[in-house]
């Protein structure tokens, strides 16, 4: 089943509290009575794709919902005011304690978040990374476990998201070229 949309959760237009606002896209709330309008966006998130000498690249298994015990790159949602690379390098460092060395932009993938019983759409936002000290990797809060794997041994059916399963294809074209 899938989750309501985070518009579900107007009831009343929040500027008059009027209860005839709707929906007629899924990115804008309009209340007819006083003109309020309200546009959700897709929330910026990033994801590293952490490579070390001898082609592996680490993967984390989540350790919360949503996708908990399935595969995810190290990665996480941008903060307010926040760059993405800024992003980047702070997920990074949070969830697996590694210090990204270099890192250039791969590619941004449509995701959907399921989250507390509501849908989030997400624009997930790709990198290559080069690590300092690829030892340095360590399980964190999010994170039940890490593990350094060669591209073709990842089992696509034990990763969590869509945008994941589309990056790492996307990572494996661009080995190829």
């Amino acid at each position: 089943m899938e989750s309501p949309h985070p518009l579900d959760a107007f009831t009343y237009c929040p500027r008059c509290g009027s209860r005839k606002g709707s929906s007629p896209t899924v990115k804008l709330f309009a209340c007819p009575d006083c003109g309020f309008r309200y546009f959700q966006n897709a929330a910026a998130a990033v994801m590293a794709i952490l490579r070390r000498p001898g082609g592996e690249i680490l993967l984390v298994r989540r350790g919360r919902e949503p996708a908990r015990g399935l595969l995810d790159l190290p990665g996480g949602f941008v903060d307010p005011l926040e760059t993405l690379e800024a992003a980047l390098v702070r997920e990074v460092r949070e969830e697996v304690g590694i210090a990204i060395a270099r890192h250039a932009y791969l590619a941004s993938f449509p995701n959907r978040y399921h989250y507390a019983g509501v849908l989030y759409y997400t624009i997930d936002s790709v990198f290559l990374c080069d690590v300092a000290d690829p030892s340095a990797a360590v399980d964190r809060d999010e994170v039940a476990g890490c593990a350094w794997l060669r591209p073709e041994a990842i089992d696509h059916d034990e990763v969590g998201f869509e945008s994941v399963r589309a990056a790492l294809r996307a990572y494996a074209g661009s080995a190829r070229a």
